[in-house]
């Protein structure tokens, strides 16, 4: 039953990524790095995630609007859809984390290292707080030409909050369905641990909203 539920919302999550990558040849986005997380966040989010491609990221009007590419002293208001793209930015870091955790677990195995569930997560916090102050760092430079320091130190304050509070809500999620779906097994060869880790990311949308909500109303987070 769960696996007939679990395929075709991967199937449609992979035809949302696949919609919004192929509209961005066509209207590629002014920050560049944005090219990739549109894409992954129809991944994680069927359909929704083109609804929101279209409304906030593909017509400059709206980029605009919701303060894509205004300095960051020039904004003066926070509203849901900043709220959106910069916590879309976290999600994209967590997903490339999570993905990233697999192969090296799978290799630490092969040298007969089997790292407790613990470990892992470790692993994935921290490849994620890499690429997510790669993302920030690669926008914030694009946007507002800071110096290379002054860039990173603004991604370090941006962007550790937000992917430790992201995680935080994909563990509690994953947690229970290791106890009640997976019987305690992270098997990538199943199409449901693929779907749990799927509602897992959406979980970790929602705990990380506040967390950049909290950064943007206090200036502290740029808003890519």
């Amino acid at each position: 039953m769960l696996n007939q539920l679990a395929l075709p919302f991967l199937v449609v999550g992979g035809c949302t990524a696949l919609m919004i990558l192929k509209d961005l040849f066509r209207h590629p986005h002014p920050v560049a790095v944005m090219n990739i997380i549109w894409p992954l966040t129809g991944l994680y989010m069927p359909f929704i995630g083109w609804l929101a491609w279209w409304y906030l990221g593909r017509k400059p009007s709206h980029q605009l609007k919701i303060a894509l590419l205004i300095p960051r002293k020039m904004q003066k208001t926070t509203n849901w859809q900043t709220i959106f793209i910069s916590t879309s930015l976290t999600a994209a870091a967590c997903i490339f984390g999570d993905i990233m955790t697999i192969p090296i677990v799978t290799l630490l195995k092969h040298f007969a290292i089997t790292p407790a569930l613990w470990m892992q997560a470790i692993i994935c916090v921290i490849v994620s707080l890499f690429i997510g102050l790669l993302f920030q760092f690669l926008a914030i430079r694009q946007r507002e030409k800071h110096s290379f320091y002054s860039a990173l130190l603004l991604a370090l304050k941006t962007e550790v909050f937000p992917v430790l509070i992201y995680q935080l809500g994909i563990f509690f999620f994953m947690a229970l369905a290791l106890k009640f779906v997976l019987a305690q097994q992270i098997n990538p060869l199943l199409i449901v641990f693929w779907f749990m880790l799927q509602l897992a990311i959406m979980i970790g949308f929602l705990f990380s909203w506040p967390a950049n909500h909290f950064l943007i109303k206090r200036g502290l987070n740029p808003v890519v």
